[in-house]
């Protein structure tokens, strides 16, 4: 015996293993939840006649084994296992759930009508082989059918019983009017299971058809199988098929696409009737009593219930009028109270007034057990006792409705209230015996959980079921404490947690060094901090003249944690060397000062709009972070520069004084090549003659830069006769290369601002100054060297970008 897979009215089944290692499902059957011995013989009696023949039918569970003890407490039956509802037939006996028809239900919502008729004429072949026997289910829902290896099956097989016999079992929707125990109602219940898989609605909204039956696939087929249902689930049990037999027959006329039987009822009064009055009176009578009508009024004790006829719905007491004179059958509906047919016939004259209409509670069930079990109970309606007992029990034909249960055990009382639902098994369990638990923390304040539940805070005091219980104690960072504590019945049991801080030891070389903690000084090195939560600690040293050191470290719980550095003394670029800022810009010396080697890319500037919260404009082609930035003016760009000197310079990358600008228009004619071009403004030396940034030839020879050729796809856009380079906009900073002085992409790829305005001076307010050509110039005059590209400062474009050149010492 493993563990239990399903509770039911009567018992419980065991996932359970052969010693052969063969799974099967093992069924207890408890006299304790029967009222008498007559009933719980007769749950016996009926699984021993129906076990021989179990086996006979492929739709029927295999009943592999019957035995009881020796006391008469119970009796047990072996099954066959259902599939896995994931699984299939690999059974996980931590995981197993047994494969139903009505988990397929949740899983699918609905099933094709092909395989509806299938599962429908296995189940009604297995039912007409139980009523043969003379016995009935008594309880046929999509849960109580199973599948074993893939074949449908009907179970729960303790609920069968010889036909006839009526106690409290069935389902609310599945249990036809009259209530269970017949070969009629089992074809009832079979119906409403059909009508559920097959239209994908719930069994009390029978016999409305699916709102998407137009658009489904087997609508055909649905309208075909709806009749077999409506004359299964007919109100009146002489409606209904006399047998599953004729049931199962007319689902085979269904799969092979032949009409159903039909049953004719010939109206022969009514025809001698009508021959009469016609031979009498002619048709001038016969017309009147067409015109004929009547009204009945319906009164139900308790008022209230649900009422239709007639095709119209009203509520008790309900007036029916204008009813054409015949006979007529109502239903009468009320939450708590058992639907009833209410027949009654309009002959014309006064309204009809039946009889008030007395409805008969539903009755439910209720499974009672304690903890610890044994507790005697007493169930109330009211001040009235109706069950009396101890626990564990199972009570039936309890009418519905709200009841107080009170529980005694060892002078000790419990009281709760129950209700009781139509048709359904409610499961109450109490439980005895409590404790006091009082919590404390040092510090105060943890947060406590009792149970993986919830507490509160420390210190707390909870009163909890006696036995052990498992509390978990969290403050702040700590790691979470935990701790089993025995409660014993009626006392107060302490637990106590503490949470001890570390503590963290700073030490510099050169000391003296300022600690930061969030930007807070708290002291300088050596230095050492005291009650401190655990985890990840972070503090900044700072020293005049040396870089920044970031000291990060774990802290435990009662234990130091050593932190020690030394500092790096402040370094700008060296003369005469190459040097790499913050964000992996690379410069080279040049003249008096050291250009980037490459453009300022993408993912240079995103750092910036980050740090400044500006957003960057966005070109209308894709750009990858190692593409030059594009659409920038000559003030995004200055204001680039200075955020980048102001951020090094914190760092401790730069010294005060040095800077990053925007290169002058000499300083880009230096890095290109050109000599000496005198003159003392951009527009004096703008338009003389020169060579390209890669020569003398034109056009440009291969991997030259980043011109406008054919790839660049822009209609109307000049390009380069015989030029390829492969990109049809920016390109990879650095893809072609760097030319004599180590500096890459000056020609082509983007125009690249100046410092300078195109009239002289760095800050004149008048046009400005860009070099170089782009991706989209493809003019021989605009790519020599000595071109000037002249716009308005506050111009933005997807050819316009820059390049950042620093300064090493103030004043430059």
């Amino acid at each position: 015996m493993v563990r239990i897979i399903g509770r039911g009215a009567y018992g419980e089944i065991w996932l359970a293993r052969s010693l052969t290692g063969t799974w099967r499902a093992v069924k207890i059957v408890d006299r304790r939840t029967f009222e008498n011995e007559k009933t719980f013989q007769r749950e016996f009696e009926g699984m021993a006649k129906f076990e021989p023949f179990s086996r006979e039918d492929p739709g029927f569970v295999d009943i592999l084994h019957i035995g009881r003890d020796d006391g008469g407490h119970f009796f047990y039956y072996v099954m066959e296992l259902a599939d896995d509802h994931l699984g299939g037939e690999s059974v996980d006996p931590v995981r197993y759930v047994p494969k139903t028809l009505k988990s397929e239900l949740g899983r699918r919502s609905r099933l094709m009508v092909d395989e509806c008729i299938t599962i429908g004429m296995s189940l009604t072949s297995a039912l007409a082989a139980l009523h043969r026997q003379g016995l009935v289910h008594r309880d046929i829902k999509p849960a109580n059918i199973i599948f074993v290896g893939g074949v449908p099956k009907i179970a729960d097989i303790g609920l069968v019983a010889a036909s006839g016999q009526i106690s409290f079992v069935g389902t609310e929707g599945y249990m036809p009017p009259e209530g269970p125990g017949s070969v009629q109602a089992d074809i009832y219940s079979l119906g409403k299971v059909l009508y559920e898989i097959a239209m994908g609605k719930d069994r009390l909204d029978f016999p409305a058809v699916n709102s998407h039956l137009a658009d489904l696939p087997d609508r055909t087929g649905l309208l075909q199988i709806n009749e077999v249902l409506l004359r299964a689930c007919a109100n009146d049990p002489g409606d209904r098929y006399p047998s599953a037999a004729m049931m199962h027959e007319d689902l085979v006329r269904v799969r092979d696409g032949r009409p159903l039987r039909r049953t004719w009822k010939m109206p022969w009064r009514l025809i001698f009737v009508l021959v009469l009055l016609v031979a009498i009176v002619g048709g001038t009578v016969y017309a009147l009593l067409r015109r004929a009508r009547g009204e009945v009024l319906i009164e139900t004790d308790p008022p209230g219930a649900m009422v239709v006829c007639n095709g119209t719905m009203r509520r008790a007491p309900a007036r029916f009028e204008q009813l054409p004179l015949g006979r007529y059958s109502a239903h009468v509906m009320l939450s708590g109270f058992e639907p009833t047919d209410l027949k009654f016939e309009i002959t014309g004259g006064a309204g009809l007034q039946l009889p008030r209409l007395r409805l008969e509670r539903s009755h439910g069930a209720v499974q009672l057990d304690s903890q610890p079990t044994g507790a005697h109970f007493d169930l109330l309606d009211g001040d009235h006792v109706v069950k009396s007992g101890r626990t564990p029990a199972t009570l039936a034909d309890l009418p519905t409705g709200p009841y107080q249960l009170v529980l005694k055990l060892d002078g000790r009382e419990e009281r709760e209230s129950i209700e009781i639902k139509r048709g359904e098994l409610t499961e109450k369990v109490v439980a005895f015996g409590t404790g006091r638990l009082s919590v404390t923390s040092e510090p105060p304040g943890a947060e406590i959980e009792i149970d993986g539940a919830p507490a509160g805070r420390a210190p707390l005091e909870v009163t909890v079921p006696d036995g052990p219980h498992q509390i978990v104690a969290t403050y702040r960072k700590w790691p979470a404490l935990r701790r089993s504590v025995p409660v014993r019945r009626d006392e107060t049991t302490p637990a106590a947690f503490e949470f001890i801080g570390g503590s963290v030891k700073i030490t510099s070389s050169p000391g003296g060094a300022a600690v930061f903690a969030l930007d807070k000084e708290i002291g300088r090195t050596p230095l050492l901090i005291q009650s401190i939560d655990p985890g990840i600690v972070a503090y900044e040293l700072r020293l005049p003249g040396y870089k920044g050191l970031l000291m990060t470290g774990a802290v435990k719980p009662g234990e130091q944690t050593f932190l020690g550095g030394r500092f790096e003394q402040r370094t700008g670029p060296q003369p005469g060397m190459p040097w790499e800022n913050s964000l992996a810009m690379r410069f080279v010396p040049l003249g008096e000062v050291w250009m980037g080697v490459g453009l300022v890319r993408v993912q240079d500037y995103d750092v910036f709009c980050t740090a400044k919260g500006r957003a960057r404009l966005m070109p209308d082609f894709p750009q990858e972070p190692t593409h030059p930035v594009v659409r920038i003016n000559w003030a995004d760009a200055t204001d680039f520069c200075a955020w980048l000197t102001a951020r090094e310079i914190e760092g401790g990358q730069l010294e005060d004084g040095q800077h990053y600008r925007l290169p002058t228009d000499l300083e880009w004619s230096l890095a290109v090549g050109l000599p000496d071009e005198g003159r003392d403004t951009p527009e004096q030396r703008d338009g003389k003659p020169s060579d390209f940034p890669w020569g003398k030839a034109w056009p440009p020879p291969e991997r030259a830069g980043n011109y406008a050729d054919a790839s660049i796809r822009r209609t109307g856009q000049a390009t380069i006769p015989g030029f390829a380079d492969g990109f049809p906009q920016t390109s990879p900073v650095g893809t072609f290369g760097v030319n004599a002085a180590g500096l890459a992409d000056m020609g082509g790829n983007v125009w690249q601002w100046c410092l300078d305005s195109y009239k002289g001076g760095a800050h004149t307010r008048d046009w400005g100054v860009l070099r170089g050509g782009s991706w989209g110039t493809a003019a021989q005059a605009e790519l020599r060297s000595s071109y000037r590209n002249v716009v308005d400062r506050r111009e933005r474009d997807v050819i316009f970008g820059f390049r950042c050149v620093l300064v090493p010492e103030a004043g430059r």
